[in-house]
Protein backbone atom coordinates (compact mmCIF):
# COMPACT_ATOMS: atom_id res chain seq x y z
CA UNK A 1 0.00 0.00 0.00
CA UNK A 2 1.12 3.62 -0.60
CA UNK A 3 2.52 5.73 2.33
CA UNK A 4 -0.10 8.91 2.82
CA UNK A 5 2.35 11.81 3.36
CA UNK A 6 1.53 15.47 2.93
CA UNK A 7 1.66 14.85 -0.62
CA UNK A 8 -1.07 12.76 0.25
CA UNK A 9 -0.39 9.62 -1.76
CA UNK A 10 2.09 7.75 -3.90
CA UNK A 11 0.04 4.63 -5.00
CA UNK A 12 -3.03 2.42 -3.63
CA UNK A 13 -2.63 -0.62 -4.40
CA UNK A 14 1.53 -0.75 -5.05
CA UNK A 15 1.35 -4.45 -5.12
CA UNK A 16 -0.28 -4.48 -8.96
CA UNK A 17 -3.29 -6.36 -8.98
CA UNK A 18 -6.66 -5.26 -8.44
CA UNK A 19 -7.76 -7.47 -5.92
CA UNK A 20 -4.76 -6.03 -3.84
CA UNK A 21 -5.58 -2.56 -4.73
CA UNK A 22 -9.42 -2.76 -3.82
CA UNK A 23 -8.59 -4.51 0.10
CA UNK A 24 -6.08 -0.98 0.43
CA UNK A 25 -9.19 0.97 -0.27
CA UNK A 26 -11.54 -0.94 1.82
CA UNK A 27 -8.94 -0.54 4.40
CA UNK A 28 -8.67 3.33 3.94
CA UNK A 29 -12.73 3.71 4.04
CA UNK A 30 -12.94 1.56 7.02
CA UNK A 31 -10.46 3.38 8.91
CA UNK A 32 -11.85 7.06 7.90
CA UNK A 33 -14.96 5.79 9.02
CA UNK A 34 -13.94 4.78 12.20
CA UNK A 35 -12.12 8.67 13.22
CA UNK A 36 -15.09 9.89 11.88
CA UNK A 37 -18.38 8.64 12.55
CA UNK A 38 -20.61 11.11 11.04
CA UNK A 39 -18.83 10.84 7.64
CA UNK A 40 -21.59 8.98 5.35
CA UNK A 41 -19.18 6.77 2.83
CA UNK A 42 -22.30 4.37 2.24
CA UNK A 43 -21.49 4.97 -1.43
CA UNK A 44 -18.30 2.46 -1.04
CA UNK A 45 -20.36 -0.04 0.03
CA UNK A 46 -23.02 0.41 -1.80
CA UNK A 47 -21.43 1.17 -5.34
CA UNK A 48 -17.56 1.22 -5.41
CA UNK A 49 -16.65 -1.84 -4.01
CA UNK A 50 -19.52 -3.87 -5.43
CA UNK A 51 -18.71 -2.57 -8.71
CA UNK A 52 -14.80 -3.41 -8.35
CA UNK A 53 -15.65 -6.94 -7.32
CA UNK A 54 -17.50 -7.19 -9.97
CA UNK A 55 -14.96 -6.30 -12.31
CA UNK A 56 -12.47 -8.28 -10.76
CA UNK A 57 -14.29 -11.32 -10.97
CA UNK A 58 -14.87 -10.56 -15.08
CA UNK A 59 -11.37 -10.03 -15.12
CA UNK A 60 -12.24 -6.86 -16.43
CA UNK A 61 -9.86 -3.38 -16.17
CA UNK A 62 -10.01 -1.86 -13.25
CA UNK A 63 -9.99 1.68 -14.57
CA UNK A 64 -12.69 3.05 -12.92
CA UNK A 65 -10.98 1.87 -9.41
CA UNK A 66 -8.45 3.90 -9.71
CA UNK A 67 -9.38 6.48 -6.77
CA UNK A 68 -6.75 8.13 -5.35
CA UNK A 69 -7.08 10.25 -2.05
CA UNK A 70 -7.38 12.94 -4.18
CA UNK A 71 -10.73 11.77 -6.01
CA UNK A 72 -11.81 10.87 -2.32
CA UNK A 73 -11.16 14.19 -0.91
CA UNK A 74 -13.41 15.72 -3.96
CA UNK A 75 -15.91 13.20 -2.96
CA UNK A 76 -16.07 13.94 0.69
CA UNK A 77 -16.09 17.62 -0.19
CA UNK A 78 -19.11 17.03 -2.49
CA UNK A 79 -20.75 15.50 0.76
CA UNK A 80 -23.48 17.31 3.28
CA UNK A 81 -21.34 17.57 6.05
CA UNK A 82 -19.96 20.91 7.76
CA UNK A 83 -16.89 22.84 6.70
CA UNK A 84 -15.27 21.89 9.60
CA UNK A 85 -15.81 18.31 9.31
CA UNK A 86 -14.55 18.39 5.26
CA UNK A 87 -11.71 20.52 6.87
CA UNK A 88 -10.59 17.51 9.49
CA UNK A 89 -11.04 15.49 6.72
CA UNK A 90 -8.94 16.32 4.26
CA UNK A 91 -6.18 17.02 7.29
CA UNK A 92 -6.26 13.79 7.98
CA UNK A 93 -6.02 12.19 4.56
CA UNK A 94 -2.72 14.79 4.24
CA UNK A 95 -1.22 13.61 7.52
CA UNK A 96 -1.93 10.60 8.48
CA UNK A 97 0.42 7.56 7.11
CA UNK A 98 -1.09 4.18 6.27
CA UNK A 99 1.41 1.35 5.06
CA UNK A 100 1.35 -2.33 4.94
CA UNK A 101 4.16 -4.83 5.59
CA UNK A 102 4.52 -8.68 6.13
CA UNK A 103 5.58 -9.73 9.46
CA UNK A 104 6.90 -13.20 10.53
CA UNK A 105 4.23 -15.30 13.17
CA UNK A 106 6.27 -15.32 16.76
CA UNK A 107 6.05 -18.29 18.43
CA UNK A 108 3.61 -17.88 21.24
CA UNK A 109 1.39 -15.20 19.17
CA UNK A 110 -2.38 -15.32 20.00
CA UNK A 111 -5.56 -13.69 19.40
CA UNK A 112 -5.12 -12.42 23.16
CA UNK A 113 -2.42 -9.92 21.38
CA UNK A 114 -5.49 -8.42 19.34
CA UNK A 115 -8.53 -7.32 20.16
CA UNK A 116 -11.92 -7.41 17.62
CA UNK A 117 -13.27 -3.90 16.63
CA UNK A 118 -17.26 -4.36 15.96
CA UNK A 119 -16.67 -4.59 12.42
CA UNK A 120 -15.12 -7.69 13.10
CA UNK A 121 -11.50 -6.50 12.24
CA UNK A 122 -8.71 -7.21 14.73
CA UNK A 123 -6.28 -4.56 15.82
CA UNK A 124 -2.87 -5.50 17.89
CA UNK A 125 -3.85 -4.81 21.67
CA UNK A 126 -0.43 -5.80 23.45
CA UNK A 127 3.18 -6.28 21.86
CA UNK A 128 5.09 -9.22 22.17
CA UNK A 129 8.87 -8.78 23.22
CA UNK A 130 10.56 -8.64 19.95
CA UNK A 131 7.55 -8.69 18.09
CA UNK A 132 7.56 -5.94 14.45
CA UNK A 133 3.79 -5.13 15.49
CA UNK A 134 2.79 -2.12 17.34
CA UNK A 135 -0.56 -0.39 19.06
CA UNK A 136 -1.28 0.92 15.54
CA UNK A 137 -1.79 -1.96 13.61
CA UNK A 138 -4.84 -3.96 12.17
CA UNK A 139 -4.37 -7.31 11.38
CA UNK A 140 -5.71 -8.41 7.50
CA UNK A 141 -4.15 -11.41 6.25
CA UNK A 142 -2.66 -14.63 7.15
CA UNK A 143 -0.07 -15.98 4.40
CA UNK A 144 0.38 -19.57 5.21
CA UNK A 145 0.49 -22.47 2.45
CA UNK A 146 1.09 -20.19 -0.89
CA UNK A 147 -2.64 -18.39 0.50
CA UNK A 148 -4.04 -15.41 1.77
CA UNK A 149 -6.19 -15.90 4.77
CA UNK A 150 -8.54 -12.57 5.70
CA UNK A 151 -8.92 -12.35 9.25
CA UNK A 152 -12.06 -10.10 9.22
CA UNK A 153 -14.53 -11.66 11.37
CA UNK A 154 -12.80 -14.79 12.39
CA UNK A 155 -13.04 -16.36 15.72
CA UNK A 156 -10.02 -15.83 18.43
CA UNK A 157 -9.66 -19.65 18.76
CA UNK A 158 -9.70 -19.45 14.68
CA UNK A 159 -7.49 -16.95 14.54
CA UNK A 160 -4.93 -18.53 16.76
CA UNK A 161 -5.12 -21.93 14.74
CA UNK A 162 -4.26 -20.09 11.67
CA UNK A 163 -1.80 -17.76 12.98
CA UNK A 164 0.14 -21.26 14.35
CA UNK A 165 -0.87 -23.68 11.87
CA UNK A 166 3.20 -24.91 10.93
CA UNK A 167 4.24 -25.83 7.55
CA UNK A 168 7.36 -26.29 5.78
CA UNK A 169 9.23 -25.61 9.79
CA UNK A 170 8.03 -22.20 9.44
CA UNK A 171 5.20 -20.32 10.88
CA UNK A 172 2.97 -18.20 8.60
CA UNK A 173 3.18 -14.67 7.84
CA UNK A 174 1.08 -11.41 8.66
CA UNK A 175 0.15 -8.81 6.32
CA UNK A 176 -0.38 -5.68 8.83
CA UNK A 177 -1.66 -2.23 7.96
CA UNK A 178 -0.19 0.36 10.32
CA UNK A 179 -1.77 4.05 10.90
CA UNK A 180 -0.21 6.69 12.49
CA UNK A 181 -0.38 10.38 13.05
CA UNK A 182 3.18 11.39 12.51
CA UNK A 183 5.86 10.40 11.24
CA UNK A 184 6.97 10.76 14.58
CA UNK A 185 4.84 8.56 15.53
CA UNK A 186 5.98 6.06 12.70
CA UNK A 187 9.12 6.23 14.20
CA UNK A 188 8.11 5.24 17.77
CA UNK A 189 6.16 2.39 16.23
CA UNK A 190 9.55 0.52 15.28
CA UNK A 191 10.99 -1.87 17.74
CA UNK A 192 13.96 -0.52 20.16
CA UNK A 193 17.50 -2.85 20.56
CA UNK A 194 16.40 -5.99 23.25
CA UNK A 195 18.23 -5.91 26.83
CA UNK A 196 21.14 -7.49 25.48
CA UNK A 197 22.25 -4.41 23.16
CA UNK A 198 24.09 -1.77 25.14
CA UNK A 199 25.59 0.28 22.37
CA UNK A 200 24.50 1.11 18.85
CA UNK A 201 26.93 2.83 16.67
CA UNK A 202 27.00 4.16 13.28
CA UNK A 203 29.37 4.93 10.36
CA UNK A 204 29.58 8.89 9.03
CA UNK A 205 30.38 8.66 5.27
CA UNK A 206 27.11 7.52 3.24
CA UNK A 207 25.71 6.19 6.27
CA UNK A 208 24.28 8.68 9.05
CA UNK A 209 25.32 11.20 5.94
CA UNK A 210 23.84 10.68 2.24
CA UNK A 211 27.11 12.19 1.10
CA UNK A 212 30.94 11.73 1.07
CA UNK A 213 32.86 14.19 2.69
CA UNK A 214 36.12 11.84 2.54
CA UNK A 215 36.43 12.37 5.99
CA UNK A 216 37.23 15.93 6.08
CA UNK A 217 35.68 18.93 4.80
CA UNK A 218 36.01 22.67 4.62
CA UNK A 219 33.03 22.94 3.89
CA UNK A 220 29.94 25.15 6.30
CA UNK A 221 28.56 22.32 8.61
CA UNK A 222 25.26 23.57 9.21
CA UNK A 223 24.42 22.94 5.45
CA UNK A 224 26.24 19.65 5.38
CA UNK A 225 23.65 18.51 8.25
CA UNK A 226 20.71 18.09 6.09
CA UNK A 227 22.38 15.64 4.83
CA UNK A 228 22.11 13.49 7.97
CA UNK A 229 19.17 10.58 7.09
CA UNK A 230 15.93 11.26 8.31
CA UNK A 231 15.51 7.74 9.96
CA UNK A 232 18.95 8.79 11.90
CA UNK A 233 17.34 12.11 13.17
CA UNK A 234 14.28 10.71 14.01
CA UNK A 235 15.74 7.43 15.50
CA UNK A 236 18.53 9.18 17.93
CA UNK A 237 15.59 11.52 19.36
CA UNK A 238 13.59 8.67 20.32
CA UNK A 239 16.91 6.76 21.28
CA UNK A 240 17.78 10.42 23.05
CA UNK A 241 14.27 10.19 24.69
CA UNK A 242 14.99 6.49 26.23
CA UNK A 243 18.22 7.06 27.35
CA UNK A 244 19.78 4.08 24.93
CA UNK A 245 23.50 4.69 24.28
CA UNK A 246 24.63 5.60 20.82
CA UNK A 247 28.09 6.40 19.00
CA UNK A 248 29.66 6.89 15.57
CA UNK A 249 32.83 5.37 14.80
CA UNK A 250 34.24 6.67 11.47
CA UNK A 251 37.80 6.29 9.61
CA UNK A 252 37.25 10.45 9.38
CA UNK A 253 40.66 11.70 11.03
CA UNK A 254 40.93 15.14 13.04
CA UNK A 255 44.96 14.27 12.39
CA UNK A 256 44.52 13.63 8.71
CA UNK A 257 42.47 16.84 9.01
CA UNK A 258 45.13 19.00 10.36
CA UNK A 259 47.92 17.37 8.43
CA UNK A 260 46.52 18.21 5.27
CA UNK A 261 45.27 21.95 5.93
CA UNK A 262 41.45 20.97 6.07
CA UNK A 263 39.09 22.82 8.29
CA UNK A 264 36.94 19.84 10.32
CA UNK A 265 37.53 15.95 10.33
CA UNK A 266 37.16 13.30 13.50
CA UNK A 267 35.65 14.47 16.07
CA UNK A 268 35.58 18.00 14.97
CA UNK A 269 33.17 17.06 12.09
CA UNK A 270 31.02 14.10 13.37
CA UNK A 271 29.90 16.50 16.66
CA UNK A 272 29.03 19.25 15.00
CA UNK A 273 27.15 17.72 12.14
CA UNK A 274 25.26 15.87 14.72
CA UNK A 275 24.35 18.93 16.42
CA UNK A 276 23.42 21.29 13.66
CA UNK A 277 21.27 18.06 12.95
CA UNK A 278 19.23 17.15 15.75
CA UNK A 279 19.01 21.27 16.82
CA UNK A 280 16.80 21.87 13.40
CA UNK A 281 15.45 17.82 13.63
CA UNK A 282 14.02 19.29 17.25
CA UNK A 283 12.61 22.77 16.34
CA UNK A 284 10.78 21.22 13.21
CA UNK A 285 9.24 18.61 14.97
CA UNK A 286 8.27 21.53 18.03
CA UNK A 287 7.53 25.00 16.98
CA UNK A 288 7.08 26.02 20.10
CA UNK A 289 10.93 24.78 21.08
CA UNK A 290 12.68 28.32 21.82
CA UNK A 291 15.96 27.98 19.30
CA UNK A 292 18.61 28.51 22.92
CA UNK A 293 16.63 25.64 24.51
CA UNK A 294 17.06 23.37 21.19
CA UNK A 295 20.56 24.52 21.11
CA UNK A 296 21.56 23.32 24.87
CA UNK A 297 19.87 20.01 24.22
CA UNK A 298 21.58 18.86 21.82
CA UNK A 299 25.25 20.78 22.68
CA UNK A 300 24.81 18.62 25.78
CA UNK A 301 23.77 15.46 23.58
CA UNK A 302 27.09 15.26 21.52
CA UNK A 303 29.25 16.67 24.30
CA UNK A 304 28.14 14.49 27.19
CA UNK A 305 26.58 11.38 25.38
CA UNK A 306 27.37 10.38 22.26
CA UNK A 307 30.33 8.31 21.76
CA UNK A 308 32.51 8.89 18.91
CA UNK A 309 35.99 7.54 17.57
CA UNK A 310 37.29 8.57 14.38
CA UNK A 311 40.80 7.48 12.96
CA UNK A 312 42.12 6.69 9.15
CA UNK A 313 44.02 2.82 9.71
CA UNK A 314 45.97 3.97 6.96
CA UNK A 315 47.58 7.09 7.92
CA UNK A 316 47.66 6.22 11.75
CA UNK A 317 50.18 3.00 10.49
CA UNK A 318 51.78 5.38 8.85
CA UNK A 319 52.06 8.10 11.21
CA UNK A 320 51.57 7.16 14.99
CA UNK A 321 53.99 5.69 16.73
CA UNK A 322 51.01 4.16 19.16
CA UNK A 323 50.69 1.70 15.72
CA UNK A 324 54.02 1.16 14.89
CA UNK A 325 54.29 -2.25 16.73
CA UNK A 326 50.89 -3.50 16.59
CA UNK A 327 49.02 -1.77 13.49
CA UNK A 328 45.73 -0.53 13.54
CA UNK A 329 42.89 -3.00 11.98
CA UNK A 330 41.69 -1.44 8.56
CA UNK A 331 38.40 -2.42 9.74
CA UNK A 332 36.75 -1.03 12.89
CA UNK A 333 37.43 -3.23 15.31
CA UNK A 334 39.76 -1.02 16.91
CA UNK A 335 37.44 1.72 16.63
CA UNK A 336 34.51 -0.07 18.33
CA UNK A 337 37.12 -1.35 21.22
CA UNK A 338 38.03 2.20 21.85
CA UNK A 339 34.59 3.59 22.38
CA UNK A 340 33.91 0.39 24.59
CA UNK A 341 36.31 1.37 26.77
CA UNK A 342 35.09 4.84 27.06
CA UNK A 343 31.54 3.91 28.05
CA UNK A 344 33.34 0.93 30.58
CA UNK A 345 35.29 4.18 32.18
CA UNK A 346 31.91 6.47 32.37
CA UNK A 347 29.33 3.40 33.34
CA UNK A 348 31.70 0.59 35.32
CA UNK A 349 29.76 -1.55 32.92
CA UNK A 350 31.87 -4.13 29.82
CA UNK A 351 30.67 -4.19 26.45
CA UNK A 352 31.17 -7.62 24.64
CA UNK A 353 30.80 -7.20 20.78
CA UNK A 354 27.55 -9.06 20.91
CA UNK A 355 26.35 -6.26 22.36
CA UNK A 356 27.02 -4.02 20.00
CA UNK A 357 24.94 -2.94 16.79
CA UNK A 358 26.85 -1.20 14.36
CA UNK A 359 25.36 0.16 10.58
CA UNK A 360 27.90 0.79 7.93
CA UNK A 361 28.17 1.11 4.08
CA UNK A 362 31.61 -0.89 3.96
CA UNK A 363 31.37 -4.15 3.03
CA UNK A 364 34.93 -4.81 5.35
CA UNK A 365 33.92 -3.33 8.38
CA UNK A 366 30.47 -4.96 8.54
CA UNK A 367 32.19 -8.51 7.99
CA UNK A 368 34.66 -8.25 10.53
CA UNK A 369 32.36 -7.24 13.18
CA UNK A 370 30.00 -9.92 12.44
CA UNK A 371 33.29 -11.85 12.87
CA UNK A 372 33.16 -10.50 16.36
CA UNK A 373 30.29 -11.12 17.31
CA UNK A 374 28.59 -7.63 16.48
CA UNK A 375 25.56 -7.17 14.83
CA UNK A 376 26.50 -6.00 11.44
CA UNK A 377 24.15 -4.13 9.24
CA UNK A 378 25.37 -3.18 5.81
CA UNK A 379 23.92 0.28 4.45
CA UNK A 380 23.64 0.98 0.89
CA UNK A 381 25.85 3.75 -0.10
CA UNK A 382 23.20 5.14 -2.54
CA UNK A 383 20.50 5.87 0.20
CA UNK A 384 22.56 6.24 3.35
CA UNK A 385 21.07 4.69 6.73
CA UNK A 386 17.19 3.93 6.53
CA UNK A 387 14.40 2.18 8.27
CA UNK A 388 15.20 -1.09 6.34
CA UNK A 389 18.51 -1.21 7.91
CA UNK A 390 16.81 -0.50 10.87
CA UNK A 391 14.32 -3.29 10.99
CA UNK A 392 17.25 -5.87 9.94
CA UNK A 393 19.24 -5.28 12.79
CA UNK A 394 16.13 -5.46 14.96
CA UNK A 395 15.60 -8.94 13.52
CA UNK A 396 18.42 -9.97 14.01
CA UNK A 397 19.04 -9.02 17.82
CA UNK A 398 15.83 -9.64 19.04
CA UNK A 399 15.69 -13.09 17.17
CA UNK A 400 19.67 -13.90 18.86
CA UNK A 401 17.99 -12.56 22.80
CA UNK A 402 14.68 -14.21 22.25
CA UNK A 403 16.72 -17.61 21.53
CA UNK A 404 19.22 -17.38 24.33
CA UNK A 405 16.42 -16.02 26.82
CA UNK A 406 14.13 -19.26 25.97
CA UNK A 407 17.41 -21.62 26.66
Amino acid sequence: MGIYTSRVVNEIGVQGTPSHYLKDLEVLVALLKKDFPSLDLSIFTSKVFPEAKKAISEKKKESKLRMGVEDLKKHISSLNVTEQVTKDVVAWLGCNKVFTFIAAVQPGLEAKHFGQTQDGNWRVASVPPGSRLSVYDTLVDVLEGGKNHPVKGLSAKDLTALMQKKGADRLPQLRVYRKTASKRQMYEALRLPPPSIKMTLWDMDLCLLKVHTGGHTNLKLQPLSKEVTEAYCYLMDIMIEKKLTTGVVTFSDKKVAKAIESQYGGEDLVRPLIFHALRRHWMQLDRTLQLQDAINKARSFVENDLYVKGAYPEWRNRNDEEFKKKPMPNSKEWHMAQVAKEFEAKTKQKVKPEEMILFDDGERNIREAERQGVVGVWVNEETGFTVQDWEEAMNEAWTAYLKKSQK
